[in-house]
């Protein structure tokens, strides 16, 4: 009987865990209305995501419900729906144009749902106002104009992603969009800098992947500005 116990219990365990690391793909604690039947595991966090852009454009169901599901068990989602929402609200501060927003972090996937609705939309405005840069300096989303030549480069960081290579800076907009802006630093690590925060950068323009660059190697070179 002994030797039966050490058998057995193992394999009860991995059942278990199996069973745990299976329930944790989807919203277990939301509690789905009737649009989703009785189903005890729950919707999925796409699902959520879905209904809270449905309960907006239609102006019903439990909104509150769906965000705090995602809110709790779906960050990723939750980052989406909140981006939506917060851009549809109809304002003399709204931005209308999606290239815009994107500039300021909102997530693309939100933009792309704003530019169905029709509360964004794409390509540059001409009576947008071009961004002014501290002591000038040339527009990170201008860059693609400039490529050969040695400029400096100003725009709002979007992320910091440290590789083997060395610091990687995407501006105006995040990795992976083709649309950003890089600045590198080889075989170098910088301290943190916040996501937002305005930086300038030298350097000589240059197109890797349809992704327009620069190389810096003095960190102290780089303008941070808050």
């Amino acid at each position: 009987m002994k030797t039966t116990v050490r058998m057995v219990f193992p394999a009860l365990t991995a059942v278990l865990l199996v069973v745990s690391l299976t329930a944790c793909t989807r919203a277990s604690t939301y509690s789905p209305d009737a649009a989703y039947g009785s189903d005890d595991i729950g919707p999925s966090c796409s699902e959520l995501l879905a209904a809270t852009v449905q309960y907006a454009r239609t102006d019903s169901g439990d909104i509150n419900s769906t965000m705090e599901a995602m809110r709790l068990n779906c960050s990723d989602e939750s980052e989406i729906a909140a981006d939506y929402l917060s851009n549809t609200i109809d304002n003399e501060f709204r931005i209308e144009s999606c290239d815009e927003l994107l500039g300021y972090g909102t997530r693309a996937e939100a933009v792309d749902l704003l530019a169905q609705d029709g509360w964004c939309s794409f390509g540059v405005s001409e009576e947008a106002a071009a961004p002014e840069w501290p002591d000038g300096g040339l527009g990170w989303d201008q860059t693609h104009d400039y490529v050969g030549t040695v400029q400096r480069v100003c725009g709002p960081l979007m992320s910091a992603r440290e590789t083997e290579d060395g610091t990687f800076l995407n501006v105006g907009s995040d990795y992976p969009s083709a649309d950003r802006f890089t600045i590198i630093f080889w075989d170098i690590y910088l301290e943190p800098v916040a996501s937002g925060t305005t930086v300038c950068g030298s350097g000589e323009i240059f197109l890797y992947n349809g992704v327009t660059q620069i190389e810096m190697w003095d960190p102290a070179a780089l303008e941070i500005w808050s």
